[in-house]
């Protein structure tokens, strides 16, 4: 994925949870919605990984058939649940007035345009999506780098040059890092 951004999303095509406002202008509700969309698709990829292994050791019997039709309508719900969670996650980012270019390198907030190093942005925009969790250091270098031959050390490089990046520029978002759970990007109100 070249940039943060993603194509919009139908009205029609929408399965909203009662209470859920898409064209809501409260960054903290984005941030909320981020949240629940982001531990459904969890829950859903959790289930559907079950219903696999159960399908996987079964026989052709009436209840591995029944599970081969569960795990088809698990897939099309965690499609669903995706596109929510994509959703929210751009509405997040406008709402924040953020883009970010991964392919050009370029933060544009407020006017202002930073290019940053194609690993400071890869490392943003991979933390971008998932606003709010955390990694641990081994994980960061080699799911935003495919790198784990990187040491926690030249990671937190990045870190320290993109938090200062985020600061200078005003974007309402820090990169934290918390004890035992790692570096995470949250959005400030």
């Amino acid at each position: 994925m070249a940039r943060v951004s993603m194509p919009s999303q139908s009205m029609t095509e929408l399965y909203l949870i009662q209470g859920e406002v898409p064209d809501t202008t409260d960054l903290d509700d984005a941030r909320q919605w981020v949240t629940i969309y982001r531990e459904l698709v969890t829950f859903a990829d959790r289930t559907l990984n079950r219903l696999r292994r159960e399908a996987g050791g079964n026989g052709k019997t009436e209840r591995s058939e029944a599970s081969d039709a569960d795990g088809r309508w698990m897939e099309g719900h965690l499609r669903r649940l995706q596109s929510r969670l994509d959703f929210w996650e751009r509405r997040l980012w406008e709402l924040a007035g953020l883009d970010l270019d991964v392919r050009r390198r370029v933060l544009t907030y407020a006017g202002q345009r930073l290019t940053l190093t194609r690993r400071e942005a890869e490392l943003l925009s991979f933390l971008a999506r998932r606003p709010g969790q955390y990694f641990l250091a081994a994980q960061l270098v080699s799911l935003a780098w495919g790198a784990p031959e990187l040491s926690a050390e030249q990671l937190r490089t990045y870190v320290v040059r993109l938090r200062r990046h985020l600061a200078t520029t005003g974007v309402p978002a820090r990169l934290v890092s918390e004890p035992r759970r790692g570096y995470g990007l949250v959005f400030t109100a």
